[in-house]
């Protein structure tokens, strides 16, 4: 029965040598996969902070070309109503403004003009807003995208951990099997 049990008995040096493969399969996985997903998802969120940073700013100009926009009506009303020219000063200032916030030239600042004009700006709002709802979505599928990312690193470093647990026994092994060969021997001298 003796020689049936040391038949299949695995050799010491096997069972460390395949602990130590799992222990360097699991700094392999932590070292490259596990910090290459970290560095990635580094950069989504810093992603995710500017487009959150530049939705602000583009909102901030929304306002601001409201802001133009009723200056201008103001101006014109009262214009209108005192039935008085805008000074040239001031109509060559605002038109300067709002040829920056149109991105072309403002030809006429008048009440005839003005449909045109107010068209022309709320059709700047709507691209601006077009641009935040776009940024809002795309940081929407940065945070679904984090997400998964997140639950990938927890299972490798899970398997990780599983890995250098099993090889780190396997290894500890070779020293029971000595502490079981040295007791074997030391029971075959006791008994001579």
């Amino acid at each position: 029965m003796s020689d049936l049990k040391m038949a299949w008995r695995i050799p010491t040096w096997v069972l460390v040598g395949i602990g130590l493969l799992l222990n360097i399969v699991s700094a392999v996985m932590t070292n490259f996969y596990i910090d290459d997903s970290t560095r990635q998802i580094n950069s989504q969120i810093q992603q995710q902070a500017s487009n959150a940073k530049l939705i602000t700013l583009i909102w901030q100009q929304v306002e601001t070309v409201e802001r133009k926009k009723e200056h201008v009506l103001e101006l014109l009303a009262n214009s209108e109503y005192m039935s008085k020219p805008l000074i040239p000063e001031i109509k060559n200032q605002v038109v300067k403004d709002l040829s920056y916030w149109l991105g072309e030239d403002v030809v006429s600042l008048s009440i005839t003009a003005l449909p045109n004009l107010m068209g022309k700006i709320n059709n700047v709002q709507f691209e601006q807003r077009e641009k935040i709802n776009q940024l809002y979505l795309d940081n929407l599928e940065l945070i679904d995208s984090y997400t998964s990312e997140m639950e990938y690193i927890s299972q490798l470093r899970s398997l990780a951990l599983f890995l250098q647990v099993i090889g780190l026994g396997l290894v500890l092994s070779r020293d029971l099997n000595r502490r079981d060969y040295d007791k074997k021997n030391h029971d075959k001298f006791t008994d001579t």
